[in-house]
């Protein structure tokens, strides 16, 4: 059972108590509050892969302009972590604890995606 804790943030102009109404019908979410355009969800997964494809259904929303995840708390982080690199799903760098964080190069952008 994984536990997370995430912040939804909405679109300028886009409406507060939609966004709630479309997460609340998100299987295993839901809101605890909600001020100034910032909507606090608690998730509750069976897995880590379940967690990042809730996360990334709450991104997609109508409205919403971006997600942080604040908290995630895996109860068997050793098979997810397995399960994480069998998959493929994620760069080898960081699976490779001889690199060191320095020598990474991010070449994305984020800027625009929270307001």
């Amino acid at each position: 059972m994984n536990i997370s804790s995430l912040v939804v943030y909405k679109k300028d102009g886009a409406s507060e108590q939609e966004i709630i109404s479309q997460i609340e019908q998100v299987k295993g979410c839901e809101v605890v509050a909600a001020q100034e355009g910032k909507i606090v969800v608690v998730m509750s997964v069976e897995n880590l892969d379940e967690e990042i494809n809730r996360f990334k259904t709450l991104e997609r929303l109508e409205g919403v302009s971006g997600a942080a995840m604040i908290y995630s708390y895996q109860e068997d982080l050793a098979a997810d972590i397995e399960s994480v690199k069998k998959s493929g799903k994620i760069s080898d760098i960081l699976l490779d604890e001889n690199i060191d964080a320095k020598d990474i190069v991010y070449n994305g952008h984020v800027g625009d995606r929270v307001k």
